[in-house]
């Protein structure tokens, strides 16, 4: 049982910090979207919405980064990480955008095939293309800092950031 406390407590620990960046990326993207089109009759996504995709999109990171491979250039400059993880993010980014729309849809009675079609229509919008500008940069940021933080680790960051 301590064991599992103590990984649980690890795990959460690196989780919380993710989750809370990007559930408030998530929410300047929702803020951004909401005065783009505010006056029109286009609804965008709520910010209840989009804090849970911003925790969602942190746990998915952790499993993304589990995958043999992502973990590629270590031993080198962080730039190289940077360019590496931040399309691998972005895809899956891409594969959860798609997901998100098709699941929803089928819970909520529509056919998969019709889904499958809502879903892609709606890579064709311009706020789609937006966020995906936006995710991009937020993704590498986050894998900056978070590579930044693994090569002088959590002390020396925090001072930096913050002082003593």
């Amino acid at each position: 049982m301590r064991r599992f406390l103590e990984w649980f407590k690890k795990e959460f620990v690196q989780y919380i910090g993710s989750a809370i960046f990007f559930a408030a990326a998530f929410c300047l993207i929702a803020l951004a979207n909401k005065l783009m089109v505010a006056g029109s009759e286009v609804h965008v996504a709520s910010f209840a919405r989009a804090i849970i995709g911003g925790l969602i999109v942190a746990k998915l990171l952790f499993f993304v980064d589990l995958i043999p491979g992502v973990n590629a250039f270590h031993d080198k400059p962080l730039i190289y990480n940077m360019l590496w993880k931040t399309p691998i993010y972005l895809a899956m980014s891409l594969v959860y955008r798609y997901l998100e729309p098709v699941i929803g849809s089928v819970v909520a009675g529509v056919s998969v095939a019709e889904a499958h079609a809502q879903a892609a229509e709606e890579f064709t919008h311009p706020t789609f293309w937006a966020i995906e500008v936006w995710l991009v940069a937020l993704f590498a940021v986050f894998v900056m800092m978070r590579e930044l933080t693994l090569a002088l680790g959590k002390d020396k960051v925090r001072i930096l950031f913050f002082g003593r």
